[in-house]
């Protein structure tokens, strides 16, 4: 297996050199990079391993082959109308299926494709007007950044996909009001990038256009299962336990996703992950609502929830505020928004720490 970190700058696709090609985060701890590199993984052609978060603290590292990645940049281009006319600006890192989709939908539309770097707000909006973006794609804690420091959106740019987490309302409208033409998505490494996204800027009840290459079901307690030729080949699960193994996790061409869902036709809304459900005193709580709810309330900073084991009541929460105006508020807003048997514990200031898509640990 060829091993590398970096796949733009090649100025190619990852399959065109043939073999298969391993991308990890730079940030992934040294103890589970050795396990990566010493593992013995299948001798699978045309494909590329990325790494996502597994259970229990272990690791995944999903094999997507050239023909997963072209269906969902297809599927994508078709969705976007993605022409001849259009240049991509990519932001996101190219370990991740966000970043990785955007070199394939270039290539495949034969069209410019622009690489930031690392992430810098106003360094983007240079980016984007320099080369004339027509296309990007943001996580959340890119659109705050630029909402923060009152950066209007480039003339040319015509569409922004957000993903990799929940975008607050609030922070979209304020976004929107700077001109940023942000289109809502959800999608999932195993799906190759992305499963539905919204059709445009005005799209916000939260039900979201399925992508035409997917087909979609909900199983017995509503969680989202996926069919089609963009999903995973299989991954090789890497555990606490110092074992390691290759699998299949779909059943009869579908996957199950940890997320929760609602389907009405061609359309997906997603609800929360499953491990987002937490018992609080015996009451089933959801974090990602709360912490939603709370930063919609919080305009002068990002915050984040924790959990901290607790003997008698399951769990118990903390609020992270990234500076003192932002707790301030977050006190404020706190009675309102958690309910009495779920209040945090504490609200704290510190630095919230985020992984390169912008997702916070839990714990």
């Amino acid at each position: 297996m060829r091993r590398g970190l970096d796949l733009w700058r090649e100025g190619c696709p990852p399959w065109e050199s043939g073999g298969s090609l391993l991308l990890l985060n730079p940030r992934l701890a040294p103890v589970w990079r050795n396990r990566v590199l010493a593992a013995e993984f299948p001798d699978l052609a045309d494909h590329v391993w990325l790494g996502t978060s597994g259970t229990s603290g272990g690791l995944k590292i999903v094999a997507l082959s050239r023909r997963a990645l072209e269906a969902s940049a297809r599927a994508v281009n078709r969705h976007l109308a993605a022409g001849a006319a259009d240049v991509w600006v990519n932001t996101l890192p190219l370990f991740h299926v966000g970043g990785l989709g955007i070199v394939v939908r270039a290539a495949l539309a034969g069209v410019p494709g622009h690489y930031l770097g690392d992430w810098n707000a106003a360094e983007f909006v240079l980016k984007a007007e320099d080369c004339g973006a027509t296309l990007s794609a943001l996580v959340p804690a890119q659109v705050h950044d630029l909402v923060a420091a009152g950066l209007p959106a480039p003339e040319r740019l015509r569409a922004v996909v957000v993903g990799g987490g929940a975008l607050d309302n609030g922070l979209r409208e304020r976004a929107e009001s700077l001109g940023w033409p942000l289109l809502v998505s959800y999608g999932l490494t195993e799906a190759g990038s992305q499963v539905a996204t919204a059709r445009s800027e005005a799209q916000h009840e939260g039900w979201l256009p399925l992508l035409g290459h997917l087909e979609a079901r909900l199983d017995g307690e509503g969680v989202l299962e996926l069919r089609g030729p963009s999903l995973l080949t299989g991954w090789m699960m890497f555990g606490q336990d110092g074992r390691t193994r290759w699998e299949d996790p779909k059943r009869d061409g579908w996957y199950g996703t940890s997320d929760r869902a609602e389907l009405r036709g061609g359309e997906l809304r997603v609800l929360g992950r499953l491990d987002d459900l937490v018992k609080i005193r015996g009451e089933l709580v959801d974090l990602a609502a709360l912490e939603r709810a709370l930063q919609g309330r919080v305009r002068s900073g990002r915050v984040a929830l924790r959990l901290t084991p607790d003997e008698r009541n399951g769990f118990s929460l903390r609020v992270v505020a990234e500076n003192q105006t932002a707790r301030a508020e977050a006190q404020g807003a706190s009675e309102d928004v958690f309910p009495a048997f779920a209040r945090p514990e504490s609200i704290v200031t510190a630095t919230i720490v985020r992984n390169a898509l912008g997702k916070t640990p839990r714990y």
